[in-house]
């Protein structure tokens, strides 16, 4: 039987999709690799265009179905539709360009409102009664462009008409009635391609060698979609349990601070003991003293000398600022002493671990 192509050998909205791609590293709720840390883990945006161009075939190829080129013309007809005349199409039309639309710098505010023009322009040429299959196979190269954003992933308009085009497509290819085509990843790792196939309307078949991959994909593909509310009840329940069982058995080894505060962590780091004359005193070796820099939220160290002790304290600064900030005390394996600014040189023998 011959096949006509796929939408992704003849065309892929490339500019949209990196963009869509980029803000997703800065999703920190909701995304597959906030379960656990992943190489290489390839973006959600990018994978969900791969798989429905991969699924769906080109509407413009003189082989395609005329089944699934008329699906794919009323879909992109009604799919324009809402977003030109409802409220609720609009706000969908714009779900990942909201947050600056309605915030954020000028500069942001105004590539927002350009990239929402430029969105309702390109769908207004798709609400004509008649489209040719050219116009049919841009209208799913921008349905895919849009699509692809993190904020459109859970859109039951754009879920439902992704499976809709997945399940006509299949069975306009030969599919039997009631199946749904088979995606098959022999090394998933992080399960980005399983997750993206399966919110295409695919069946999926995802396997790896390394054994938190397979975890990590029967969370993802198998106990979440079929789990759903019971599995995140459980997993507070039985988190907060580790939490408190934590705190117990570590208890000792964190003690509580003379005002009563409970530190969750401490900060090690090797130290030496100044060779400066009179000194000695007890150097921690750092390279920076930012424990975080990120606007109002910074947060660093200020090295205090006690020079009645011949120690170095330390103090933390909330909302710091780079002119409170000093310099760390270690630089090119030389460590500069805070208390009389002595420097250590690397190849001193009293380095010590502390």
């Amino acid at each position: 039987m011959t096949y006509p192509k796929r939408l992704i050998e003849v065309d892929l909205p490339i500019r949209q999709i990196s963009a869509r791609a980029r803000k997703e590293k800065s999703i920190r709720q909701g995304h597959i690799s906030t379960l656990h840390l992943w190489w290489a883990r390839r973006p959600l945006a990018a994978c969900r265009a791969v798989m429905f161009a991969s699924l769906w075939p080109d509407p413009a190829d003189a082989l395609c179905p005329a089944s699934f080129r008329a699906e794919a013309e009323l879909a992109i007809r009604r799919l324009a539709e809402r977003f030109l005349t409802t409220r609720e199409g609009a706000d969908e039309l714009a779900a990942d360009l909201l947050k600056d639309l309605r915030g954020s710098t000028e500069s942001k505010r105004s590539a927002a409102q350009a990239e929402l023009h430029e969105r309702r322009v390109t769908w207004k040429a798709f609400a004509d009664a008649k489209l040719d299959p050219v116009t049919v196979r841009d209208g799913l190269l921008a349905f895919i462009a849009w699509a692809s954003g993190w904020e459109q992933s859970t859109l039951p308009t754009m879920v439902d008409m992704a499976r809709r085009l997945t399940l006509v497509a299949h069975q306009a290819l030969g599919g039997a009635a009631g199946t749904h085509p088979v995606v098959l990843d022999p090394f998933t790792g992080g399960g980005a391609m399983p997750v993206e196939a399966l919110r295409a309307g695919a069946e999926v078949f995802a396997s790896d060698l390394n054994p938190v991959a397979v975890l990590l994909n029967r969370v993802t593909l198998e106990f979440a979609p079929k789990h759903r509310q019971q599995l995140v009840d459980g997993v507070r329940k039985w988190g907060a349990w580790v939490g408190a069982e934590a705190l117990k058995r570590l208890a000792s080894y964190y003690p509580a601070d003379a005002d009563g505060s409970q530190p969750i962590t401490y900060l090690w780091a090797r130290t030496v003991k100044c060779e400066g004359p009179a000194c000695g005193a007890e150097v921690p070796l750092l390279r920076s003293l930012w424990l975080a820099n990120r606007g109002k939220k910074s947060t660093a160290m200020r090295l205090v000398p006690n020079k009645a002790r011949r120690a170095v304290e330390i103090e933390i600064l909330a909302s710091a600022r780079a002119d409170q900030v000093g310099r760390g005390t270690s630089k090119g394996g030389a460590a500069t002493c805070p208390l009389c600014s002595y420097t250590t040189p690397e190849s001193s023998p009293h380095s010590s671990a502390s």
